[in-house]
């Protein structure tokens, strides 16, 4: 199984990530520790995570962007380049996530 690796580089999305509540942040966290012991197949298809492709979005290097939920409250946007799932940003509205 290839590991996922997790970049959380990305100016917006540390910006967004360091504005959550505390209680959002360890859920977010746990979802990436979950997201870590899977295969991009299980990602795919895993029913809490609800991993959804944006289709009106793709990054500037032609990439497919995706969402996944990580509370009740949020979904996170990202892209796979390679072994790494690169973290883009953090939505609290639903709609907001695919604009």
């Amino acid at each position: 199984m290839i590991e996922i690796k997790i970049d959380m580089n990305n100016p917006d999305f540390q910006r967004d990530f360091f504005h959550l509540e505390k209680n959002e942040q360890v859920a977010l966290i746990n979802s990436l520790k979950k997201i870590r012991q899977l295969s991009w197949n299980k990602l795919y298809t895993d029913n809490g995570l609800k991993w959804e492709v944006i289709l009106s979005k793709t990054t500037s290097s032609g990439h497919r962007i995706y969402s996944f939920r990580f509370s009740q409250k949020y979904r996170a946007t990202a892209f796979r380049e390679g072994d790494f799932l690169r973290l883009l940003s953090l939505h609290t509205d639903h709609d907001s996530t695919y604009k």
